[in-house]
């Protein structure tokens, strides 16, 4: 049992589309039961993110190192009920630019070497086809494509829309032309966890804390196993095993949500894919190979 793990977590959210609301839970047991669904996941690369000094993620340690982490994109098929993209990362036209681009007062360096879209569609996939969009959080790094799926139903927190076209999004790290043409999609607001396609094969869980509605994905591949996918609640392997809390979350939110996973884990047995993780990020198989 991890350390901030004391309590068996039931998991509860609250759904709302098109003003109504519908009460959604999702309980552990229901984490741990099988699922028939034979999804598929892939994994795109949708960038790297050099930070030249670690500390920014946890105070206590690696002062003035540096680490280049990876940033991956996810596609979820499921047989018979459409696709699921988690995350968007760094803007495809990042590409064009050689030597990457600056960004948080020289802090970070973000490149791009192959565009989100044309891995979309080396595994023929049309944005306008992909039926969810749900980004972990809206973060440059998460968000960047996000555009494309303007015709996909969004998936987020309440308290992240609320803040997401905000006046003072900027203030949370966002920006939002990545993301602007969402404003207007169809959207399922979450208050909690949810149940993507309904059959436990693909739960959002929420985890606030890196953002006031970051969230992670718990998917059940029927060969892999469970996989829960952190978005940011943890950037990299050293880090969690720390417990470090980057400088801009909230702690509080960030501690809660770090002992909801760790009862998870030790309840599903899920393997926990760290998505910055550089270490991790070479042992995983890229599209169009994928998961099942």
């Amino acid at each position: 049992m991890h350390i901030l793990s004391k309590t068996i977590l039931t998991l509860s959210g609250l759904m709302l589309m098109s003003g109504v609301a519908t009460a959604q839970s999702v309980s552990t047991a229901s984490l741990i039961a099988k699922s028939s669904a034979q999804i598929k996941l892939y994994v795109l690369d949708c960038g790297t993110v050099k930070v030249r000094d670690l500390s920014l993620f946890n105070p206590k340690i690696d002062k003035g190192v540096a680490m280049e982490m990876a940033v991956p994109c996810y596609l979820i098929k499921h047989p018979n009920k459409g696709t699921l993209v988690w995350d968007a990362g760094l803007n495809d036209a990042i590409a064009s630019e050689e030597n990457g681009v600056e960004f948080y007062e020289g802090a970070f360096n973000l490149s791009v070497k192959k565009t989100m879209r044309s891995q979309l569609e080396e595994i023929g996939i049309e944005p306008a086809q992909v039926t969810y969009f749900a980004p972990s959080h809206l973060h440059v790094d998460h968000s960047g494509n996000a555009n494309y799926f303007a015709d996909s139903t969004l998936l987020m927190q309440q308290t992240e829309y609320q803040v997401a076209f905000a006046a003072d999004a900027a203030n949370y790290g966002f920006n939002i032309d990545n993301y602007a043409a969402l404003k207007d999609a169809k959207h399922i607001v979450l208050r909690g966890d949810h149940d993507v396609f309904g059959d436990g094969s693909a739960v959002i869980l929420s985890t606030p804390g890196h953002s006031p509605g970051h969230q992670s994905l718990f998917l059940k591949l029927p060969e892999t196993g469970p996989v829960i996918l952190s978005g940011d609640l943890y950037h990299f392997e050293k880090n969690r095993q720390n417990y470090g809390i980057p400088i801009w979350n909230d702690k509080k939110a960030t501690i809660r949500s770090f002992a909801k996973i760790d009862n998870i884990l030790d309840q599903t047995a899920a393997k926990l894919w760290i998505q910055h993780d550089p270490d991790q990020a070479k042992s995983i198989r890229m599209s169009p190979s994928y998961y099942q």
